[in-house]
């Protein structure tokens, strides 16, 4: 960081920063030539990053069910799919489980029809009881 630029801040914007949601003049350098030709002003671009704390990546266990009305098909271990959780969207391979009464899990070739099961997967660490959803199929844009 060049020191000469903060001593020109207020106290407060050196210590915190700018909030989430001000909005902000950047100069980018660069850039393809798409953005340039297809800039719509009226179009702001957001700019986004994730936080030191938010980097960290693990196993994760989730509780889900399936939805009846929107996934009329059971979902089965190790298929892909896109679990969306907050901003982020990875895409993983779950292995799904149940809690025995004894405390063990019992490894689930499919999920059950009316029943939460456990979704274990690898990707980026979440607050516990963070809701999240899982689409099975995203359609692309454009795609039959």
């Amino acid at each position: 960081m060049n020191i000469a630029e903060l001593n020109d801040l207020d106290e407060v914007t050196r210590i915190e920063g700018f909030q989430t949601g001000t909005y902000l003049g950047m100069e980018i350098h660069d850039v393809p030539f798409e953005m340039v030709e297809y800039f719509d002003p009226c179009h702001p671009v957001l700019v986004g990053g994730i936080g030191l704390g938010k980097q960290n990546v693990g196993y994760m266990q989730a509780r889900l069910k399936r939805h009846r009305w929107w996934h009329k098909k059971v979902l089965k271990s190790r298929d892909p799919i896109i679990v969306s959780i907050g901003w982020r969207r990875i895409q993983t391979v779950p292995v799904y489980a149940i809690e025995d009464r004894n405390g063990r899990h019992r490894m689930l070739k499919y999920t059950p029809e009316h029943m939460h099961s456990l979704a274990m997967f690898w990707g980026p660490l979440a607050p516990p009881q963070m809701r999240s959803c899982c689409p099975k199929f995203i359609q692309q844009s454009g795609a039959t």
